[in-house]
């Protein structure tokens, strides 16, 4: 962990809302089908429906920047590369590596009172579709995820963020959003909550940390931990 216990401990006491993004601190969602496999995929099927896509497209690996140099087409092609990628997605959380510790996090916050709600750029109905076989989507308030086709509401945008900190009727200051990557610390403090980097790969704590993550952590037990420790503030009055 980069940063003392204490303040790992302090933000987690006084938080009511854990916000967790989708791939990163749930699961790896290609790590059975490489994003780089997706991205092509995707990229012939929008070529098939007879769509010209940008030089910067073609040697991108990553399926959801794909989506957002593809969305920025027009609308009709938003969609199509949205319903594309969903599909794609939907089939790539059925060979999803979870992530260490993920499960009993979640279920950890959710035994000390705490709400769990899913903020990614990823699809609704795959991450419904993975917590689902992975039996916890019980123990998840809610899910916002990218069921549109505008990639301005994407991260690093608050939006997704702010819905969810909306939907729980919170206020900004009782969430700590859980990401990985510098889109989810920027996306966190935009959207006025408190940001926890998962430093999931070599090099990722400092350059999470010099993005504004309050404390950055390589592994998820410490986390669950914290949450064990501070059950009861979590706690209605």
């Amino acid at each position: 962990m980069t940063g003392p216990e204490t303040g790992l401990r302090e933000i987690i006491g006084r938080s009511r809302h854990l916000l967790l993004d989708f791939d990163g601190p749930v699961c790896s969602i290609f790590a059975g089908t490489p994003a780089p496999v997706i991205a092509g995929v995707l990229r012939q099927r929008l070529r098939a429906a007879g769509i010209t896509l940008p030089p910067e497209a073609t040697t991108e690996g990553d399926p959801l920047e794909v989506f957002r140099i593809a969305a920025n087409l027009g609308d009709d092609v938003a969609e199509l590369a949205n319903r594309e990628l969903t599909r794609l997605e939907t089939l790539a959380v059925t060979t999803a590596q979870p992530t260490l510790g993920a499960a009993d996090l979640i279920t950890a916050a959710w035994q000390t009172g705490r709400t769990v709600s899913i903020v990614s750029n990823n699809s609704g109905h795959a991450i419904t579709q993975y917590l689902t076989v992975h039996h916890v989507l019980a123990h998840i308030t809610a899910i916002v995820g990218r069921d549109d086709a505008d990639p301005a509401l994407m991260k690093p945008s608050p939006y997704r963020v702010r819905i969810a900190v909306g939907s729980l009727r919170a206020e900004p200051e009782d969430c700590v959003f859980i990401g990985d990557t510098l889109t989810d610390v920027l996306a966190g403090l935009l959207g006025g909550v408190t940001v926890i980097g998962y430093a999931n790969k070599p090099g990722k704590a400092e350059a999470l940390i010099h993005a504004g993550a309050q404390v950055v952590t390589t592994d998820l037990a410490e986390i669950t931990t914290a949450l064990r420790a501070t059950p009861s503030a979590a706690l209605p009055n």
